[in-house]
């Protein structure tokens, strides 16, 4: 198919193109999950002190960023801070702690697990970090 100026319309050409049989177009039509996704994958975030990633918007300044609640509380710093608090979880790894507790995004903080079935994953850390040390 070409456009105006002899160019050829590529995403025209993959859609004419896409072919969807007799099956999966039912599978579509009754709006069945495509694939299954379980157990669920979480991944945890690996990093440095004074190193873990904030969100923003654009129009933030940094003092406002800054002065949020909680801006300091991510999944690696709560999981220290419930283990020193609680008993329960000393024998969990980081990786191992969705198994047995949920991560409440909204207020920051780890929960015990009441369902569900979840596998956790920690982020690839490059070995150019390299390894710091704190006294």
């Amino acid at each position: 198919m070409e456009i105006s100026g002899g160019m050829q319309d590529e995403i025209k050409a993959y859609l004419d193109g896409r072919f969807i049989g007799p099956t999966e177009a039912c599978w579509k039509i009754f709006e069945f999950n495509m694939h299954g996704e379980s157990p669920a994958v979480q991944r945890f975030p690996i990093y440095l002190p004074n190193e873990h990633y904030v969100n923003f918007h654009a129009h933030q300044t940094v003092n406002e960023v800054l002065a949020r609640q909680n801006v300091e509380k991510t999944q690696l710093t709560t999981w220290f801070d419930y283990n020193s608090a609680h008993d329960d979880g000393l024998g969990f790894i980081y990786w191992q702690f969705p198994q047995h507790y949920t991560w409440n995004a909204k207020d920051k903080s780890w929960h015990p697990r009441r369902y569900a079935r979840v596998i956790g994953r920690m982020y690839f850390v490059s070995p150019s970090k390299g390894e710091q040390f704190f006294l």
